[in-house]
């Protein structure tokens, strides 16, 4: 396989630095409430699918903005750590903590969860690199009490009806009211993991 050249060089350069900026930009434009920013980087429409909701874009925006208006503080700490991109079309995948401070029964407790986010993207002829995917690819999470010496009661049978990977959060979610799939991908799920990857790669390639 021949060396790229100069001009392939910096043109991949420049395109993972815009879909590497526009990651971190969303997840910001999420956690500072600036639903407006957070669906301009999207296309129209875009799916979207977390423990908690599944939908488009605006719907995902309004959603959150609710969720955080009644009980949730959530933040993330994001590093895109892979881009796949041919032509007008990319994947990006990125190292993330998921965290937030709650309170149940009276004790209050950290929730951190360790999770891949991952995207695709396509270019647009007048906005650039543009999601038009978001979802969760889980690995592990931790339930830890903020004062020293305080218990926080958890229903393990009910919270062992969650997959491994999103255990805690899920059970946090449920307790909180919504509903929670089994089907996310995890990394408790290798074969459903692998299988992902693989449509993924091949729609980057051009298969629809």
């Amino acid at each position: 396989m021949p060396m790229p050249s100069r001009e392939e060089r910096i043109q991949h350069f420049l395109d993972r630095t815009e879909i590497f900026d526009l990651i971190r930009f969303e997840r910001w434009c999420r956690d500072m409430k600036d639903w407006p920013g957070l669906v301009s980087c999207y296309v129209p429409g875009a799916h979207v699918r977390t423990t908690w909701f599944e939908g488009t874009v605006e719907e995902f925006a309004r959603a959150s903005e609710a969720k955080m208006k009644r009980d949730s503080s959530a933040k993330h700490w994001i590093w895109p750590a892979h881009a796949n991109i041919k032509g007008d079309r990319a994947t990006c995948e990125s190292w993330s903590l998921l965290f937030d401070r709650l309170n149940f029964d009276g004790v209050e407790f950290d929730y951190n969860s360790f999770v891949r986010f991952f995207s695709r993207l396509v270019r647009t002829p007048d906005r650039g690199w543009r999601m038009s995917t978001f979802e969760g690819i889980y690995g592990r999470d931790a339930l830890v009490p903020v004062m020293e010496g305080t218990t926080l009661e958890i229903d393990w049978d009910e919270a062992k009806k969650i997959r491994k990977s999103y255990r805690l959060m899920g059970y946090t979610q449920i307790k909180r009211g919504y509903e929670v799939p089994n089907d996310l991908i995890g990394d408790d799920d290798i074969e459903g993991r692998n299988a992902f990857y693989a449509e993924a790669k091949a729609w980057v390639a051009g298969a629809d």
